[in-house]
């Protein structure tokens, strides 16, 4: 096991001052990528804990090293880019990236937003339940591990972890401000639309492994609820 997490930037030379103070954040370990090549060499050769991938790599188009990474891993990938740009925040997170975020949120935030995105894949946190049961879904939190009505689910660390919150308040409307704070540590004024596009592809990869739409109801105007099992009908 490595002593610090493995820590991959992919991002153009001159990259952005908070990804520069990432790259020498003594609690990681990081290979810093020029092109989209190497960024890929880097992957299947390191193996690393996370990504944080910029839309202005060179060489081999970005949006392709996203696909071909979440093809191949559920690590947990930021997206990087120069400015705000609804399509590109829009694309990323339906191509699988966890975070779209840019260098015109405050430097006291956007180094923290990166920080707890790469941190979201760690262990439960002491004192919580590290199983999460209820008949019909079961969820092992220490082994990243989903099974819904049978099925194992594959899932990146942060669609699991929006599982998590979702089913340890079963019955209960959890807000898009109240999920970005449990999910993604995000302040609640942060870009909603991660939620929105993350629970969007949790549903198409439980209906597409199950064969059966996904226990997450969207209660218009307030958010999301797990209802959890329904009690069996009586006799």
């Amino acid at each position: 096991m490595r002593p610090l997490p493995l820590i991959l930037i992919a991002a153009p030379d001159g990259m952005h001052p908070a990804l520069a103070e990432l790259a020498a954040d003594p609690q990681y370990e990081t290979l810093v990528a020029h092109t989209g090549e190497s960024a890929l060499r880097a992957l299947y050769k390191y193996r690393p804990d996370g990504l944080i991938l910029s839309l202005r790599l060179p060489g081999l188009d970005p949006w392709e090293v996203l696909s071909r990474v979440r093809d191949l891993s559920d690590l947990p990938i930021a997206v990087v880019d120069q400015e705000y740009r609804l399509p590109d925040a829009v694309r990323a997170l339906e191509a699988g990236a966890d975070d779209y975020l840019t260098p015109d949120l405050p430097h006291r935030l956007y180094v923290p937003l990166l920080r707890a995105r790469l941190r979201r894949g760690a262990d439960t946190a002491p004192g919580t339940a590290s199983v999460i049961e209820d008949g019909r879904l079961t969820l092992d939190l220490s082994a990243h591990e989903a099974v819904l009505r049978g099925h194992r689910l594959d899932l990146t660390p942060i669609e699991f972890a929006l599982l998590v919150a979702l089913a340890r308040h079963p019955g209960q409307v959890l807000s898009a401000d109240q999920l970005l704070q449990m999910v993604w540590d995000a302040p609640a004024d942060s870009d909603a639309s991660r939620v929105k596009y993350t629970v969007m592809r949790l549903r198409r990869k439980i209906a597409g492994t199950t064969g059966a739409p996904a226990p997450i109801e969207t209660v218009r105007g307030v958010g999301y609820r797990y209802p959890g099992p329904r009690p069996p009908a009586a006799p």
